[in-house]
């Protein structure tokens, strides 16, 4: 009588029982197979199907106002499964259009202007406030190189038509241009 792993319920022979490689072998492989599908390769095919899109600016530059929180304009549409980016409409939003649970990922480049005064924050916003979950991030401007900033978060969206954003806001005491940006909106579960 074959017994069974107790985490995984791989089969395997007792000591008393007859040896039979071949048929003992072939369960144990044929579990492990089926594990293996239904745990790693069924999900992530699955997984392939979910909304995903990818906005990003890489021409040109943005000005943003010293102490004033300026949305984040976009140019390219560079990965949209699931209509939610329309550029040619709304050139600052990705309107999430299937509920679920997402990452939201995103970045951009502030242009120095010779003074390292101040500080520059990137904040992901919803048409219903804030994301909720932790979504800020912050850096110190440098003087003469480029200041990325970017961030990551989860956020759970109830009902399709919820619109994601993200916006800067810096304290340098004069304004300055955001260069290269990107929003990813990627559904997880």
């Amino acid at each position: 009588m074959a017994l069974n792993t107790p985490n995984r319920g791989y089969p395997y022979p007792q000591y008393s029982d007859a040896a039979n490689a071949p048929t003992q072998i072939q369960a144990f492989a044929t579990a492990v197979d089926t594990d293996m599908f239904n745990n790693i390769r069924a999900p992530r095919l699955e997984a392939e199907g979910y909304s995903s899109c990818r906005v990003i600016r890489d021409v040109g530059t943005q000005a943003i106002a010293n102490n004033t929180s300026v949305t984040l304009t976009y140019t390219v549409e560079t990965y949209d499964n699931d209509s939610m980016a329309n550029l040619g409409v709304n050139n600052t939003i990705v309107t999430i259009t299937t509920p679920g649970v997402y990452l939201l990922g995103g970045s951009v480049n502030m242009q120095p202007d010779g003074s390292a005064t101040g500080a520059a924050a990137l904040i992901f916003a919803s048409n219903g406030g804030v994301v909720q979950n932790p979504v800020g991030s912050s850096r110190d401007l440098h003087a003469t190189r480029q200041t990325s900033i970017s961030g990551t978060t989860l956020h759970q969206v109830l009902v399709g038509g919820e619109q994601i954003s993200m916006f800067v806001r810096h304290n340098h005491g004069a304004g300055l241009n955001a260069t290269l940006a990107q929003l990813s909106v990627t559904r997880i579960a």
